[in-house]
């Protein structure tokens, strides 16, 4: 399966399921971390405002990964 047929596959999932998948390919990024998906998850589904973080915040903690 190719990477253009899996990113179409994932355009049709629901926003749960986007979700999930979105936490799960962050655990690829830190292999061998327990718990990182499930905390990911969390973040991702948590709806408080003050809890969020901007782009450019994520671009700056993240830049030197890129």
């Amino acid at each position: 399966m190719s990477l253009e047929t899996i990113m179409q596959e994932a355009r049709k999932l629901g926003l749960p399921e986007r979700r999930r998948l979105a936490a799960f390919l962050t655990t690829l990024r830190e292999p061998g971390e327990p718990g990182f998906a499930e905390e990911m998850a969390r973040r991702i589904d948590d709806n408080t405002p003050g809890h969020w973080v901007t782009v450019e915040e994520l671009s700056t903690r993240y830049a030197a990964d890129s």
